[in-house]
C-alpha cells in the first residue's frame, strides 16, 4: 500500500496539473473556472497529492495487496506450487487485460504491475518456509470479517453512506476529522478518473478554418453543454468543416466522431455523451475503485486492527490463545458499532419528531423527520417551530434542514436556504445550494455565482456550478 500510495500520489499530482492547466484556459478565455483561482493555487502542492492520492491507496491500493497476498499464500501451500503459482500469473494478466478493457490506460496498468508482485512474493516465501494454518486464519481473519460482513448487510440501504457518515462519523469529533477529509480531497482523486461525461466543465480547441455562419452556433452550443472552447490546453479538438458542413471530434489526433452540424445542433448532449464515452478509458479502473471501497478498504482496516490486539495479547499468552483473543475483541467491537449504528438509524417520526428535546438523542429524531418531509415532499413552512432548526448545533440536523427548505412554499424558506450559505459545516452549505436550485430560485443566481468566486472549498463549488446551471445560468467568455 506505500507502493500504492507513491503511485496515487504521482497520478493525482499530474491529473492536478492537467486541471490547473485546463483551469487557466478557461480563465484567460473569460469563463468561470471550478475550482476557482483559490483551489486553483492548491493544485501543484503535495497536499492535495497526497490527500487525493490516498483514496485510491485505501481502495485499489488495499484490494491489490489483500488479493495478491491471498495469492501468495495459496501458490505456497500444498504440494502443486508450480501449478497455482502459474494459475495466479494468468489471473494477474488476466487482470491486466481486463483493466485495459475500454482501451490503453497507462496508469490503471502500473496499478496491476506494480503493487501485486512485491505482495505476492513475500506471502509466497514466508509462507513457503512455514506453511500456513489454514483452519487458524479462517478462524482468526475470515469468519469474523465474513460475520461482520452479513451484519452490515443487513443495514445495506440507499441511506447507508448518509448514515454512516451522520451517525457514525460526524457523531465523535476523529470521526469528523475523517469526514472533513473526505470531502477536502475526494474530488483531486475523483477528477484523475471521471469521463469527461461526469465532468462539469470540459475543454476542447476548435481548429482555426474559414470564417462560416455556423461556427458561432456551434460554439455556443457547446458552451451550453459546459464544453468549453479556450485556445489551449485541450487534448481535445474539433474541426468545424464548413465546405461539407460536418463537424470532426479527434484527440491528440485520434478521430473519435464525425457528425453533421446540423445533427450536433439538433441535439448537441447526445453527440458529446458519444464523445466522452470514445474518450473514456477509466471505467474498469472506477469499477475496481468501488469494489476496493466496499469490501478491500474495510478488510483491510480490520486485519491492521487485528494485528495491533494480536500483537498486543501476544505479550501477555500464547500464539494460538493470542490469535482467538485478537479475533474475538474485532468481532465484538465491529458488533458494537454495528450495534449501536443500527440503534442510531432513528425511523421516520412524525412531524412531532422536529420538537426540540433536552434528551441526548433528539436530534437523531430531528434529522429523521427532516429526511422524512424531504423525500415526501411535504411543506416544512407548515410545521410549527420549523424556524428554530436553523439553528440547531447539530450540522446533522442544518443538513436535513436545507434539504427539506427545497419543498418548503413560503418566502421563509428561501431566506433561510441563502442564509446558510454561510453556515460553518460543508455539507449544510452545498445543502443550501441544492435546495436554492430545487426551490428554482432565479434571484439567487447572483449570489450564487457570488458564493463560487469567494468559495475556499472545491466541494462548496462543485455544488453551486451545478445550481447555477440548473437555475438557467450559463457561461458566458469573453465578450
Amino acid at each position: 500500500m506505500g507502493i500504492a500510495q507513491l503511485l496515487a500520489g504521482l497520478q493525482v499530482h499530474l491529473s492536478n496539473l492537467r486541471l490547473l492547466s485546463e483551469m487557466a484556459a478557461v480563465t484567460a478565455a473569460g469563463f468561470q473556472p471550478v475550482p476557482n483561482l483559490h483551489v486553483m493555487a492548491l493544485l501543484p502542492g503535495s497536499g492535495a497529492a497526497f490527500g487525493g492520492g490516498l483514496f485510491f491507496t485505501l481502495s485499489v491500493g488495499a484490494g491489490l495487496a489483500l488479493a495478491a497476498a491471498a495469492a501468495g499464500a495459496l501458490a505456497a501451500s500444498g504440494s502443486a506450487r508450480r501449478g497455482r503459482t502459474l494459475a495466479a500469473a494468468a489471473l494477474w494478466a488476466l487482470g491486466v487485460l481486463s483493466i485495459n478493457a475500454a482501451g490503453f490506460n497507462l496508469w490503471a496498468s502500473l496499478y496491476l504491475l506494480i503493487v501485486p508482485p512485491p505482495v505476492f512474493a513475500m506471502a509466497w516465501l514466508s509462507l513457503r518456509r512455514e506453511p500456513p494454518a489454514w483452519r487458524s486464519l479462517l478462524i482468526s481473519r475470515a469468519l469474523p470479517v465474513a460475520l461482520l460482513a452479513l451484519g452490515w448487510s443487513t443495514q445495506y440501504d440507499a441511506h447507508l453512506f448518509s448514515d454512516l457518515r451522520d451517525h457514525l462519523l460526524m457523531s465523535n469529533p476523529a470521526g469528523e476529522r475523517v469526514s472533513s477529509f473526505y470531502y477536502r480531497y475526494t474530488l483531486y482523486a475523483a477528477e484523475a478518473f471521471k469521463s469527461r461525461r461526469q465532468k462539469q466543465i470540459n475543454t476542447l480547441r476548435i481548429a482555426p478554418g474559414p470564417a462560416d455562419s455556423r461556427r458561432g452556433p456551434v460554439a455556443q452550443a457547446l458552451i451550453r453543454s459546459d464544453w468549453l472552447p479556450v485556445a489551449s490546453a485541450a487534448a481535445l479538438v474539433l474541426d468545424i468543416d464548413a465546405a461539407e458542413g460536418r463537424l470532426r471530434f479527434s484527440e491528440n489526433g485520434r478521430p473519435l466522431a464525425e457528425v453533421a452540424i446540423e445533427r450536433f445542433l439538433a441535439d448537441p448532449r447526445a453527440v458529446l455523451d458519444q464523445v466522452a464515452d470514445r474518450c473514456d478509458r477509466w471505467a474498469p479502473f472506477r469499477s475496481l475503485a468501488f469494489w476496493g471501497v466496499l469490501a478491500a478498504f474495510p478488510a483491510a482496516l480490520y486485519l491492521l486492527v487485528f494485528a495491533l490486539l494480536r500483537l498486543g495479547a501476544g505479550l501477555l499468552t500464547t500464539p494460538r490463545r493470542a490469535e482467538l483473543a485478537a479475533a474475538a475483541l474485532c468481532l465484538l467491537a465491529g458488533a458494537g458499532i454495528l450495534a449501536a449504528f443500527a440503534a442510531g438509524r432513528a425511523g421516520a417520526p412524525g412531524p412531532e419528531g422536529l420538537a426540540a428535546g433536552p434528551a441526548e438523542g433528539a436530534w437523531r429524531q430531528q434529522a429523521a423527520a427532516l429526511r422524512a418531509i424531504h423525500e415526501t415532499g411535504a411543506d416544512i413552512c407548515t410545521l410549527p417551530g420549523w424556524q428554530d432548526l436553523e439553528a440547531s448545533a447539530r450540522p446533522q440536523v442544518r443538513y436535513w434542514f436545507a434539504k427539506a427548505l427545497a419543498r418548503g412554499r413560503c418566502p421563509e424558506a428561501s431566506a433561510a436556504a441563502l442564509r446558510l450559505l454561510a453556515d460553518p459545516h460543508l455539507n449544510v452549505r452545498t445543502m443550501a445550494l441544492e435546495a436554492l436550485a430545487g426551490r428554482g430560485e432565479r434571484g439567487a443566481v447572483g449570489r450564487v455565482a457570488a458564493f463560487i468566486a469567494d468559495s475556499r472549498d472545491w466541494y462548496d463549488q462543485y455544488y453551486a456550478y451545478r445550481a447555477l446551471r440548473s437555475l438557467g445560468w450559463t457561461q458566458t467568455g469573453a465578450p
